[in-house]
């Protein structure tokens, strides 16, 4: 997941104490940090001695590392954490925000030291939980997002994260009863409704996710991943969607609307609504898939079949998932073209081995969420 953007700065700024700097360049610097305005920051750091005492030098060091992590400077972040950490090893806090910083610069071996160090800290399990997840250690992972999760229920990054490692090793199960909870927890969490829509439909029931994904939608409009995920989600089924699901994804893209808008139109039999979502779309970049397979569709059910064979060639090209190497073979054998059709069925197989077809949209709607969840 990572933990080191915000989080790293959070964990430099907290306690920071500006009296040791009150009317100096350091406390100007300090309070420019705590802004956000670490440029400037660091010009007034610059030139400025290290104080004498030790509690100072710590603060000192947790400034500079601030300032490094707010301008993107990972390693220089670590290694001013590692001067702070010197003058008192002892110190939880230290101990902890030197290990997000060290795994903000990828330096996972320190930071899994620092962090087994840290005893029962949440965020220490977190980061335990990251840097096992990363090396490919699933059960490692869920241990320590679990614990991270007991020691601080309240943090909503850690069930995400535990959600995510469930969902992306076809845990849905787990996922799905974790992510149930947390999301009564958390009545305005847009992230945790997307992850549970995924491994609900990654269980095979489609209505229900996308009515979550509606709600997802609906507590925290702004959370972007729920449109696509939705929208992927939609267009992966041949049925005209809810009213609720096109005034959602109509809202947030024209091209998904116009492809959607043209199931009603074929079930309501609108001409002019069809002609219009035809015109939209072959306005679209050559880059999206979803004009394309939508064309294809709109050509094949208006028998254009020599327009709706290239649109569903660039459709699969773009975007070759189980349904659309589907699509694409049954186009081939209206069209006759026999051994064609058997190659798109035989994709389509291979790609369905070793997961359902809802598993497989699931976990290429998961794709479209983000690690850190935004």
């Amino acid at each position: 997941m990572g933990y080191h953007t915000g989080a790293l700065r959070g964990v430099f700024l907290f306690l920071l104490c500006l009296t040791f700097f009150a009317q100096t360049p350091l406390g100007d610097a300090a309070s420019l940090a705590r802004a956000g305005r670490y440029r400037e920051a660091r010009a007034k750091l610059a030139g400025v001695p290290e104080p004498q005492t030790i509690p100072q030098r710590i603060a000192f060091h947790r400034l500079k590392a601030a300032v490094a992590s707010g301008l993107g400077e990972s390693a220089t972040a670590a290694s001013e954490m590692q001067a702070a950490l010197s003058l008192a090893p002892s110190d939880p806090v230290l101990i902890v925000g030197t290990a997000v910083a060290e795994q903000g610069a990828g330096h996972l071996d320190r930071a899994l030291a620092l962090a087994e160090r840290a005893g029962e800290n949440a965020t220490a399990k977190a980061i335990l939980g990251d840097i096992q997840e990363k090396q490919g250690h699933f059960d490692e992972a869920v241990n320590a997002y679990q614990q991270a999760i007991a020691l601080d229920p309240m943090r909503e990054q850690y069930r995400v994260a535990l959600g995510l490692e469930w969902i992306e090793h076809g845990a849905f199960d787990g996922a799905t009863e974790l992510l149930r909870q947390s999301c009564s927890l958390f009545p305005k969490s847009g992230v945790l409704r997307t992850l549970l829509a995924i491994a609900v439909y990654a269980r095979g029931e489609a209505k229900e996710s996308e009515q979550i994904l509606n709600d997802a939608i609906t507590v925290d409009p702004g959370y972007r991943p729920a449109y696509r995920c939705l929208s992927k989600i939609v267009l992966e089924s041949s049925a005209v969607p809810s009213k609720k699901t096109l005034s959602a994804l109509c809202q947030w893209d024209q091209t998904v609307c116009s492809a959607l808008q043209l199931r009603v139109a074929r079930e309501s039999g609108d001409a002019k609504l069809r002609d219009q979502a035809v015109e939209v779309l072959a306005r679209a970049p050559q880059s999206d898939p979803v004009s394309h397979c939508a064309l294809g569709q709109a050509y094949e059910w208006s028998n254009q079949l020599a327009k709706a064979r290239a649109e569903t060639e660039r459709c699969v090209a773009l975007d070759p998932s189980p349904k659309n190497y589907y699509r694409l073979g049954l186009l081939y054998q209206r069209l006759g073209e026999t051994a064609l059709a058997q190659k798109q069925l035989e994709a389509r197989r291979e790609m369905l081995r070793k997961m359902s077809e809802e598993t497989a949209v699931g976990l290429s709607a998961l794709q479209l969420i983000p690690k850190s969840g935004k």
